[in-house]
């Protein structure tokens, strides 16, 4: 997600011209903030876009939704000639259309909902920034292994359903690409580890996050590349952009059940909730586990506040540049998810 925190938003001045961008994969649809000039379309083509970049004022604010890698030529292009981006989250674009009450969907609509989004809420917005090569390659091959893991675990619950009508060959073909998958998952793995050791900088701070007990390589891999893509601001906006802060739902004296607010990538959220699960069958996380359950708390909830607690010391050790210390970790509040 694009919202990291408040107060980000400061290259954008009032004078600067916002424009809406909704993203297909042969056209962008391109809608200014103030209405004053009407819808544009231009194919999703470098020349096109690059044509209409130069024709545009300097410096203005461009917002877009983030729709896997369609949106990635433009924003990359729109960055290289000095304007601001915006690449804002799918499921809050869609609420804010819901809360203005946009009472139909196409795409200039959509273009237009976007740039009076941009308008109105880049102080909440962080702007986007061109990855480097390195972060470039991170990204799609973590986002190959989360496809491949999903895949996997598809095929192994679609397996065990038909068991018991599988003949001995077909079982064989089964086992065999599920082999080849594990097979290739492991090729990912190791190519994720090469690139990251092929940066000195980004690999001692990749060994200090996996120092932390629970992060083993892949969660150490998940997290150097985000802490390296975005300079968050605080623990919290960490917590919030992996999904984990809980959404409270409160109205005068009725407190409503507190419920994670999952935003952002569901694979990195997925990652760090295996590593707390790790962790709290540990020497040092156990004891805090065993409290929270102690509490009341279920077995999801105190694995969440684990998760957080990690979301936490990953960023302290990777602001101040230091190994994981054990004997820092004391003891957390009570805070149901």
């Amino acid at each position: 997600g694009s919202v990291i925190g408040r107060g980000r938003g400061a290259l954008m001045s009032d004078s600067s011209e916002v424009i809406g961008a909704d993203i297909s994969q042969r056209e962008i649809v391109l809608a200014w903030s103030q209405a004053k000039r009407p819808c544009l379309k231009i194919t999703n083509t470098r020349k096109a876009i690059s044509r209409w970049l130069k024709q545009l004022p300097a410096r203005c604010v461009i917002g877009m939704e983030a729709t896997g890698r369609l949106h990635q030529l433009l924003a990359d292009l729109a960055v290289e000639h000095g304007n601001t981006v915006y690449v804002v989250n799918p499921k809050q674009l869609a609420a804010y259309a819901r809360s203005v009450g946009q009472r139909g969907k196409t795409d200039p609509m959509d273009a237009a909902v976007i740039a009076r989004y941009v308008t109105r809420e880049h102080d909440g917005l962080h702007p986007y920034r061109t990855p480097s090569a390195l972060q470039r390659t991170v990204r799609d091959l973590l986002s190959q292994r989360a496809a491949l893991v999903r895949h996997a675990s598809a095929l192994k619950q679609s397996i065990r359903a038909t068991a018991t009508a599988s003949n001995s060959a077909l079982k064989r073909a089964h086992q065999a690409t599920l082999t080849s998958m594990n097979t290739l998952l492991g090729e990912i793995n190791k190519e994720l580890k090469r690139t990251i050791a092929a940066n000195d900088a980004l690999e001692i701070k990749r060994k200090q996050l996996q120092s932390i007990t629970g992060i083993g390589l892949i969660n150490s891999v998940a997290l150097t590349h985000r802490f390296d893509r975005t300079p968050f601001a605080n623990s919290d906006a960490v917590v919030a952009a992996w999904g984990l802060d809980p959404r409270p739902r409160d109205s005068g004296n009725r407190m409503g059940k507190r419920r994670l607010t999952k935003q952002g990538n569901a694979e990195d959220r997925r990652l760090i909730y295996l590593a707390a699960q790790s962790a709290s069958k540990t020497k040092l996380f156990k004891p805090i586990y065993r409290s929270l359950l102690a509490r009341g708390l279920s077995t999801t909830e105190a694995i969440v506040i684990l998760a957080r607690k990690l979301l936490r010391i990953a960023f302290a050790i990777w602001t101040h540049g230091e190994a994981f210390n054990p004997d820092k970790v004391g003891k957390i509040a009570c805070q149901k998810p």
